[in-house]
């Protein structure tokens, strides 16, 4: 599998004002977002989703259409979004001060449970 793919897309402004999202070489996507920010997040996820489709499907992805006015072109690094939807877990060991491991195991804090918020929260990675 290729580590990263290209493919370009079409925001279209909608009579509502949000921001609709449509690739030339996959159909099947279409896709809704309020900001161009979230425009570009919703279009990477979508595209990672349906190259996953395809690739689990054994399925031939087309190939990029040429460069055109008016396309944004979206690149999605397949790693991190196949990881992504297995959820596959990695150990880690951390050191924490003495006080603060004292008071978690008093309230029964999840250890990895807190670490992947607290690494959520950092990056900002909405759940």
């Amino acid at each position: 599998m290729k580590e990263n793919y290209v493919y370009p897309a079409v925001f279209t402004k909608t009579e509502q004002g949000n921001i609709e999202i449509t690739f030339l070489d996959f159909p099947e996507i279409i896709a809704e977002a309020s900001s161009t920010d979230e425009a570009l997040k919703t279009a990477q996820e979508a595209l990672a989703i349906s190259i996953l489709g395809y690739l689990e499907e054994k399925r031939e992805l087309p190939e990029a259409s040429f460069l055109m006015e008016g396309v944004i072109y979206i690149q999605v690094w397949m790693p991190f979004f196949k990881n992504m939807a297995k959820e596959v877990y990695v150990r880690k060991s951390v050191t924490i001060p003495e006080w603060l491991d004292i008071l978690a195991k008093k309230n029964s804090v999840n250890y990895s449970a807190a670490l992947v918020k607290g690494i959520k929260s950092e990056l900002g990675i909405e759940n």
